[in-house]
């Protein structure tokens, strides 16, 4: 810590404009650090530091004067003690010493004729978690216990006991410092070698083992995955892990709509002109969906792992398939396929404001797979009757961010070309995936004419869901979740595809969408090309209250090209967007934009 001068660093942004300041961000990202000062501490900038290696170790930054005379001001900020000693032990699975030829043999032949959906499953699984108890045993997982690295390998640990003893023979004048320094050079690049190897076969694997990749990411930079306290609204701090996962669960829960608005599959037309499907789920199908499970991601709430699942493949993909078509068929949805643990990940701001959490959700495996297989017959629909409008980019075969990004600024680059001025809105809504109101997406999957049978099954499956938040070693209660397509889930994506589809429709000017992240631009040359614009916005906000949506309008923003334009100010409802970029070179921009999504795509 201290005054470290580089008054043109942004770190909102994480950008400079001088050489010698991007260099000291390289070097504070090449070493995993983060900076902690938020406010300016020197006029408007932001010049004495806070930078560590271990993120939670610092909270609650504030400024609280000045000390003396001096024009810096003065910093307070509280370090977490024992911040890297959490104790707590769990039971994991130990795969190594499982017995998977004797769980097979437990496990051939599951009889589930003449039961139902729910009987059927409850039954599959109670039996798979006893045959997985038999043969499968446990071991303590303690985040405090020193593992052995992944590089290192007998012959590398002969050479540091090498490397220690003619350490120890140099300091009684056995040997010389020249014959001890040639040693300890050989073994360190042996070392340096192996760290290199392991890191470029995590960077190989990582499409197979992501987890992997990033838990050796984070052990780099040493970042603590244990939730500090939060402040609730009250201002109360939560500092229990349980009472801190019932603040999240309370606060993610409290975006849903506040009574679940579902429709029943016989109204609205249900039974008026749609098609009926006997669905036919072969034990083929549901056993290659089993053996390509990455056998490395977390079970859901019903404790099935995919490691277990995998290896049983040939055993159980008969009665899966049976429950499976049964399910589709009927339209009953087990309990436990509605159901999903959610791990809150830290998005940026202050560590113990719940807003600044983002939730991942941990659904059923096997639910999954059923997910899959309707997910097929939904898109070869949507294909094959072009359901879905040519905008949408996101969740939609052979297009990405990338063909988001050049097909729109190939348009906006052709106008302003030909002397053109050009306005373009940045659209962003509020908790788009979770406020989507069931009524009405039911509503528009009848509009895009998909099969009754399926319509019926996606309502059932959205209908009484429930999750929970797990925090360190506790979790929280179950909540309703009123609205919302399902996060984490396979159909998700496509059905809120489906949900937003008709949002350009009266629209006079260029829109395109990735999922719901929405640009709208146009010619404003003239003032009524500026109208139409306008309008257009008028438009999307009334279809926002029509579809029970909100925009968020702190992240709507108006950008301005062209040298002639008139920097015309635009509103969203009651609200003036702020146009805070005008940007003359369109091609700088451009650039900007390649780089960071190809950047994106190499990251991923």
């Amino acid at each position: 810590m201290g005054d470290f001068n580089y008054p043109d660093i942004c770190w909102k942004t994480n950008s400079a404009k001088s050489t010698k300041s991007n260099k000291f961000l390289t070097c504070l990202a090449d070493n995993f650090m983060v900076q902690k000062v938020e406010e300016a501490t020197r006029g408007s900038a932001t010049l004495d530091l806070i930078l560590t290696n271990v993120e939670n170790l610092i909270n609650t930054v504030e400024v609280v004067g000045s000390l003396g005379e001096s024009d810096h001001v003065l910093l307070q900020f509280a370090i977490q003690r024992n911040a890297e000693t959490n104790t707590s032990q769990t039971r994991i699975l130990d795969f190594k010493r499982a017995d998977f030829q004797k769980m097979q043999e437990l496990l051939s032949g599951i009889p589930l004729k003449n039961k139902g959906v729910k009987d059927g499953w409850e039954f599959f699984k109670s039996e798979i978690l006893k045959a997985q108890m038999q043969t499968v045993p446990t071991k303590k997982k303690n985040k405090t216990s020193a593992k052995k690295p992944e590089w290192m390998s007998k012959e590398l640990l002969t050479e540091l006991k090498l490397k220690s003893d003619m350490h120890k023979k140099w300091k009684r004048g056995e040997i010389t410092k020249e014959e001890f320094k040639r040693i300890a050079n050989s073994c360190r690049e042996k070392v340096r070698k192996a760290k290199a190897q392991n890191e470029l076969r995590l960077a190989r694997d990582i499409k197979n083992n992501k987890k992997g990749f990033f838990a050796y990411v984070g052990r780099k930079r040493k970042n603590m995955e244990v939730i500090g306290p939060l402040r609730g609204e009250d201002g109360v701090m939560a500092t229990g892990d349980r009472e801190k996962a019932e603040l999240l669960n309370a606060f993610f829960a409290s975006v849903f709509s506040q009574k679940e608005s579902y429709l029943q599959p016989q109204q609205h037309g249900m039974d008026e002109g749609l098609g009926e499907i006997q669905p036919q789920i072969g034990k083929q199908v549901v056993q290659e969906h089993l053996a390509t499970l990455n056998e490395f991601k977390s079970p859901g709430p019903d404790q099935l792992h995919p490691r277990v699942l995998k290896e049983l493949a040939e055993v159980i993909s008969e009665p899966l398939a049976i429950i499976f078509e049964s399910s589709w068929r009927t339209g009953e949805v087990p309990a436990d396929w509605r159901r999903a643990n959610v791990v809150p990940i830290f998005k940026k701001g202050k560590k113990n404001n719940p807003n600044n959490y983002r939730l991942v959700s941990l659904t059923s495996i096997p639910g999954k797979i059923l997910e899959k297989i309707i997910k097929e017959v939904v898109c070869e629909h949507l294909e094959t009757n072009a359901v879905i409008a040519n905008s949408q980019h996101g969740f939609t075969n052979n297009k990405s961010c990338q063909t988001n990004l050049i097909s729109f600024f190939d348009r906006v680059t052709s106008w302003v070309d030909t002397g053109n001025a050009v306005d373009v809105a940045y659209l962003d809504f509020s908790k788009a995936l979770d406020k989507v109101p069931h009524d009405l997406l039911a509503n528009k999957l009848v509009k895009c004419r998909l099969d009754k049978t399926t319509v019926r099954w996606i309502c059932n499956w959205l209908r009484e869901r429930t999750q929970r938040v797990l925090t360190n070693a506790s979790s929280s209660s179950w909540k309703k979740v009123t609205s919302g397509v399902p996060q984490g889930s396979v159909l998700g994506p496509v059905l809120f595809n489906i949900f937003i589809n008709d949002l350009d429709e009266g629209l006079e000017g260029t829109i395109i969408k990735f999922a719901d992240d929405t640009k709208l631009g146009g010619i404003a040359n003239t003032s009524e090309d500026r109208s139409r614009i306008q309008n257009d916005l008028d438009r999307l906000e009334r279809w926002a209250e029509n579809n029970k949506m909100k925009f968020n309008r702190d992240k709507c923003k108006i950008l301005h090209f062209g040298r002639k334009n008139g920097n015309q100010r635009y509103r969203m409802g009651d609200a003036w967007l702020d146009s805070s970029v005008c940007e003359k070179d369109l091609g700088v921009l451009v650039d900007n934009k390649l780089n960071m999504s190809q950047q994106c795509d190499a990251a991923a």
